[in-house]
């Protein structure tokens, strides 16, 4: 019987459905994921939407307004200090953690012994729950038992500030102990790059006379391209996500100095009871991070891999 099948169907036919079977079981076999994904991310997306529509207080039945929640936004002077905290925050961490990372990462990939000691105790950090790591340095800014008492028993007195108290310093003081949690990582992942180079070409520009300063910036630093490129693409999405530091150390204070997008919309949502409003801050946050994508992927076609 099989063997009269297989002479009645055209042998082009059936190479067709091998080819057919071939590209379609992967599919098949990701489909449980790819439905799960799906529900998992349009649900929230479309419902986000639909809430940044209306004008609800989370109790009784939404009221539909349209895009008024948004020409809101536009007149809110509260998101635009948010926003331009969440640059200053963005700005901050590309520049400080980043290049802490990379030379840290430089000096242990040159460590001979012991070097898989100096990792753990880098990342253990930022294993530490965030929780846990701000109130820490809620402790440490302590104007009574802090920095503050440290620096005037060593004479530097005229160094110590409230550090959280003071509009302008304040959100770059949450910021640094947002970095203490999270430089470690970076230097995991710089180290990772660094093992993969090739030494080759390290080894020819010794020999040709170039210093340690040429060498870095000359050969080892675009070998890193790749990964610098996705580190800053990860600090830019993820700088706008910030949340946890702020919430739990002041609260977007004093006087929105350390306010960022997603503390005012958890604010608007669960204090004001604004979900409405807050929705269409969190689909604001979106578009930001999807422009972000979306030029970095130009940014890979033009031949920066990412």
């Amino acid at each position: 019987m099989e063997t009269w099948i297989r002479n009645k169907i055209p042998a082009n036919f059936r190479a067709g459905l091998r080819s057919l079977s071939r590209k379609l079981l992967p599919w098949l076999l990701l489909s449980p994921t790819l439905v799960l994904l799906t529900l998992v991310i349009s649900g929230p997306l479309v419902g986000t939407l639909l809430l940044a529509l209306t004008d609800w207080n989370g109790i009784h039945p939404p009221n539909f307004i349209g895009a008024d929640n948004f020409v809101k936004l536009v007149h809110d002077p509260v998101f635009y200090k948010s926003l331009g905290n969440n640059i200053k925050w963005m700005l901050f961490f590309l520049i400080v953690p980043v290049i802490m990372g990379l030379f840290v990462a430089l000096w242990v990939s040159r460590v001979g012994r012991g070097q898989m000691l100096y990792r753990s105790l880098l990342f253990m950090p930022y294993i530490v729950s965030t929780v846990v790591t701000a109130k820490i340095w809620l402790g440490l800014y302590n104007p009574y038992f802090g920095i503050n008492t440290v620096l005037e028993k060593w004479g530097l007195g005229f160094l110590a500030r409230s550090w959280l108290g003071d509009t302008s310093i304040a959100l770059y003081a949450v910021a640094v102990a947002d970095t203490w949690h999270f430089w470690g990582f970076l230097v995991v992942l710089f180290l990772m790059a660094l093992h993969q180079l090739n030494r080759s070409l390290e080894e020819a520009a010794i020999v040709d006379g170039a210093n340690k300063i040429r060498i870095f910036w000359h050969i080892v630093l675009p070998q890193l391209r790749p990964t610098i490129v996705l580190v800053y693409m990860l600090l830019i999405i993820w700088s706008f996500a910030a949340f946890d530091y702020v919430f739990v150390m002041t609260q977007g204070g004093p006087g929105n100095a350390t306010e960022l997008i997603a503390t005012y919309m958890y604010k608007l949502a669960i204090y004001n009871q604004e979900p409405g409003y807050a929705s269409a801050i969190a689909l604001t946050m979106g578009i930001f991070s999807l422009i972000v994508i979306l030029g970095f992927g130009f940014i890979k076609k033009k031949g920066w891999d990412v």
